[in-house]
């Protein structure tokens, strides 16, 4: 706020009889003298400055950058603007987390033009983009065109604050030095500084609106879009409208979930960025991915756009497959639809021959191919079936991987991360031009970004994935449409003649301890689980049964102590073989050899290590002893066991007795229902059902949002299933929910617009006993990371800051629980600083420095933050040399700072 010079006593007289500072009419503007400028060079007062002046211009502008990158990107900025012959110069903030980047004018210029001239600079370094919602650049100072009338515009601190200076802050730095060394003596350096003149900011400013004009989406919309589709997708700026920025920016710009999974878990988030984004944004054009060309026509014809479509793929000269295949009739519906469709997914259960319809797709396109993997048994597998099927001899097979680069005339097959590596090689250049399709394997692992950097550097005319999971469990999954494009063919197990539906035997178990999941961590109860006695002597007897009987059996679970407390119990009676992440390379391949002899009874291993690309042809029973969810994974593990001739048996441990445990159980057993049973949920065998004693519950309900029952990580609710009369209680995984989140109701309905979601519920009863259940909601999907930070803002301004308090609260100063009370049963806040950080995410905030600035100082551990009501302000404790400081700082209106002086002795 601005400094005033006015009478204290006079002052709360005016605040007695109801009036604020800002309605006080008897202060005025405290002069800048050189005692004030003393006062902020020897820390004693800090001082900021307002650019913005009365008649909307500025003596100089600057950038803000506080990011972890901001280093790399002030020297980019500083690189750009000394192109421009526009002098720039490096301050290090108060904090030293970031810096402001400051430009001098030689007479005060127009906010409007200088703001456009450096945001048009700034972009053409990639270092702001309107698609971009994870940029470390800041904001500019001043922030706005013009005054709004309410207020001066925004504060900048100025330089060489003590406190700060004294750190290696708030201080010049040489942008040219390695380390952004601060110039050894600062006055003679501010001598040096040159100001920007007029005249060369009008040149910059006419002939940069020219280009901007012509080029920048949103602005300019008489031009015609033109989409370009090649390995990637190319939109000419100048036909893309502001409706067009915000589809493609919802569409491929979205959070991702993993990050704030580990962000709250405590895990670490390095190399996990916060946000997905496939827009690359140039000057001229913006690009992104190939697969999300359907999506984006479609819409462009759904709203009239005016567009054109230039097709720039091109076709390799043919050449020629003799291709020894009979196709089955699943597969030959498959080969159609690629014969339709240039590029896609192609979905297929395991079992089902992606490998012979990935072949066969190659051979009827008559282009070189390039057929990608992600595993060593994976890119053998297919050498194999390429000398067997299209009779293409082994030292004619490219093959790109374990530090080998050859390139095959007419097929080549490469692991993805060799590839990777390769491409990135000057020799690379005519390897990258030279295939006219390129087949995926396993495609459902292109969200991983090794995958998605290589493929689209890649400009293949076909592009086909092959999987059997198109799904994955965080919402990265988007990505797997975003680049591939969409499912063009989807082989379902029952179109498969020859497909041999398990046995499905499930055991229930009598584990039983409490746990709840809101306040118990899962590693207890797994650690449990993995060496419960009874649990493990059931799983012992099951296997030896299956082993009498002659069958080799593959037990899978996800902790390596589980494996080693199995193994101890079946060494000595069986034939086993142990497969983990401890064995080395060596060790596994001579494990593996064993295994594909059928020199083993019993196999006990991991999914990692018995999941896709896995190929053994001997095993046919397995046995699921760790409790899971996700159906992807459960489809892959049931694949590895359908290659034999014999039925394959899936056995599975329920542990009913554990509701967080019976629940993934249920959800595991939706995908059970699909198979013959011949074994119920129950250890005793009973008759057959009737179809009417089964009850199956598909459908879409609406829910009010009031009734939603707000969990960590999901989201629950009932439903009444009439026809039995039972209450039934659904959980919607959501890793972003917290119980908290109750009294944030009413804002998630402003959000999504109205007060009911919809949900996709299914639910099978069989003689009354729940057998299967699971739930999908798009709407609650809606409820991610972003959309609950601008929630809670709106429930601070609201619920908060803007709440009617009793008189005698008003007098008083709060504690956290005060501020809080009455107003919900549950208190969103646990934390003080919670809801400080809350509101500082708003730059708006008028005092946001300054209450940054000592939120850094509190001294937390010695008094916890205070609040005080009118007006809303924070007390924070402030160490000195000598004393402790009472700060009393006002949140957005024009009261002074207050202190208070506390003897540390």
């Amino acid at each position: 706020m601005p400094a005033y010079s006015y009478d204290p006593y006079m002052y709360n007289l005016h605040r007695r009889n109801g009036g604020t500072f800002k309605d006080y009419k008897d202060k005025i503007y405290l002069p800048l003298t050189d005692s004030q400028i003393e006062k902020h060079l020897n820390g004693e007062k800090l001082i900021g400055i307002y650019p913005l002046l009365k008649d909307n211009s500025s003596w100089f502008i600057a950038a803000d950058f506080d990011k972890q990158n901001w280093i790399e990107e002030c020297r980019k900025f500083i690189e750009i603007c000394t192109e421009k012959n526009i002098p720039a110069y490096l301050e290090r903030s108060r904090s030293g987390k970031g810096g402001h980047v400051w430009i001098f004018f030689e007479q005060a210029y127009p906010a409007i033009k200088s703001r456009k001239i450096i945001l048009n600079l700034l972009e053409q370094v990639g270092l702001f983009s309107v698609f971009d919602k994870s940029s470390s650049f800041d904001r500019l100072f001043p922030n706005q065109d013009f005054l709004s009338g309410k207020g001066l515009g925004n504060l900048i601190a100025l330089p060489f604050y003590k406190p700060a200076f004294d750190q290696g802050n708030s201080c010049f730095l040489d942008p040219l030095t390695d380390g952004l060394n601060p110039y050894p003596d600062q006055w003679q350096f501010l001598s040096t500084i040159q100001k920007t003149s007029v005249n060369q900011l009008d040149k910059l400013y006419d002939s940069l609106m020219l280009i901007s004009e012509s080029s920048n989406p949103g602005h300019n919309t008489s031009g015609k879009l033109r989409i370009s589709l090649r390995n990637t997708i190319r939109l000419n700026r100048v036909g893309i409208n502001a409706d067009l920025i915000i589809f493609l920016k919802e569409e491929l710009n979205f959070a991702n979930s993993e990050y704030f999974i580990k962000k709250k878990s405590g895990k670490s988030t390095w190399r996990t960025k916060a946000y997905f984004s496939c827009i690359e944004d140039t000057q001229d054009e913006v690009i992104i991915p190939r697969g999300f060309i359907g999506k984006l026509i479609r819409y462009c014809k759904k709203q009239k756009e005016d567009f054109e479509f230039l097709d720039n793929r091109e076709k390799q000269p043919p050449v020629k497959f003799f291709c020894d295949v009979n196709l089955r009739s699943h597969q030959t519906l498959v080969i159609k639809a690629a014969s339709h469709k240039d590029f896609g997914i192609i979905s297929a259960p395991p079992g089902s021959g992606k490998t012979i319809i990935g072949l066969k797709i190659i051979a009827n396109k008559e282009q070189p191919a390039l057929i990608i993997v992600h595993r060593k048994q994976l890119l053998e597998q297919w050498i194999e079936r390429i000398q067997a099927f299209l009779g293409i001899p082994k030292n004619e097979i490219g093959k790109i991987g374990q530090g080998k680069v050859k390139v095959g005339k007419r097929i080549t097959v490469a692991m993805i991360q060799s590839l990777g590596k390769y491409i990135e090689k000057q020799e690379s250049k005519e390897f990258i031009q030279s295939f006219g399709t390129l087949i995926i394997d396993e495609c459902h692992h292109i969200p991983a970004e090794t995958y998605r950097n290589t493929i689209s550097k890649l400009s293949p005319y076909y592009q086909y994935g092959l999987t059997a999971t198109p799904f994955r469990k965080g919402n990265d999954e988007k990505l797997l449409f975003i680049y591939l494009g969409e499912t063009i063919a989807e082989i379902k197990p029952n179109s498969i003649k020859k497909y041999k539906r398990p046995r499905i035997v499930i055991r229930n178990t009598s584990l039983n301890i409490p746990y709840n999941p809101k306040t118990d961590t899962f590693e207890i109860l797994s650690k449990i689980l993995v060496h419960d006695s009874a649990r493990n002597k059931l799983i012992l007897n099951d296997v030896a049964s299956e082993l009498k009987l002659g069958k080799k059996v593959v037990i899978i679970t996800e902790r390596k102590e589980h494996i080693d407390a199995l193994n101890q119990l079946l060494k000595h009676s069986f034939e086993t073989v142990t497969l983990s992440g401890e064995d080395s390379e060596s060790s596994r391949k001579s494990k593996w050899e064993l295994l594909n002899e059928g020199n083993y009874q019993v196999l006990i291993t991991t999914g990692q290590f018995f999941g896709e690309g896995t190929d053994l042809q001997n095993a046919s029973c397995l046995f699921l002893v760790y409790p899971f969810s996700f159906k992807g994974k459960l489809i892959q593990y049931i694949g590895r066991v359908q290659r034999s001739e014999i039925i394959p048996i899936i056995y599975d441990y329920r542990d009913h007795q554990i509701d967080y445990l019976d629940r993934l159980f249920l959800k595991r057993n939706k995908l059970y229902r699909h198979f013959d049973k011949q074994a119920t949920l129950f250890n005793e065998e009973i008759d057959a059902p009737g179809s009417s004693n089964i009850l199956t519950i598909n459908k879409i309900i609406k829910v009010p949002v009031a009734d939603l029952d707000f969990r960590y990580g999901a989201v629950a609710f009932q439903y009444r299933v009439p026809e039995i009369n039972i209450d039934l209680e659904f959980e919607v995984e959501n890793d972003d929910l917290l119980p908290e989140f109750d009294v944030l109701k009413p804002y998630f309905s402003k959000v999504l617009k109205s007060k009911l979601v919809e949900i996709e519920i299914y639910a099978e009863y069989e003689h009354k006993v729940l057998m299967a259940q699971s739930a999908n909601s798009n709407d609650l999907e809606k409820i991610n990371k972003e959309i609950i930070e601008n929630v809670k803002f709106r429930f601070v301004e609201k619920g908060i800051l803007g709440r009617s308090y009793s008189s005698e609260a008003e007098k008083k100063i709060l504690d956290l629980n005060q501020l809080q009370e009455n107003q919900t049963n549950q208190s969103i806040y646990g934390l003080e600083e919670d809801l400080l950080n809350d509101i500082l995410k708003s730059r708006e905030v008028k005092h946001f420095r300054q209450l940054r600035f000592l939120a850094s100082r509190h001294e937390s551990k010695i008094m916890k933050l205070r609040f005080v009501l009118q007006p809303f302000s924070f007390v924070f404790l402030i160490s000195g040399n000598e004393a402790y400081h009472l700060v009393l700082e006002t949140l957005d209106t024009e009261e002074a700072t207050y202190l208070w002086h506390l003897d540390k002795k």
